[in-house]
């Protein structure tokens, strides 16, 4: 069972880095893996591997607790509500 999405947002532990899921690996003898796409510590957009350890989901700031995914383009006519 993955702890993220595909698209969620999430962050590393080790750094304020943090990113998009766009991929995920589990294996018979270690932790699920998770390729991000992420925005590096010195501003560069880099791709690499992370364990799920390492990685804390991003959450809404007004809603507690609810994952953050990318952007997408919303269905015509939906209306986004803050």
């Amino acid at each position: 069972m993955f702890n993220f999405g595909i698209n969620q947002l999430v962050e590393s532990r080790v750094s304020d880095e943090f990113g998009e899921v766009k991929g995920r690996a589990e294996y018979s003898a270690h932790e699920n893996s998770y390729f991000l796409h992420y925005k590096a510590a010195d501003g560069r957009a880099m791709s690499a591997w992370f364990d799920e350890s390492d990685l804390d989901a991003v959450e809404d700031d007004s809603h507690p607790g609810c994952p953050v995914y990318a952007a997408i383009d919303l269905p015509e006519g939906a209306v986004v509500e803050e």
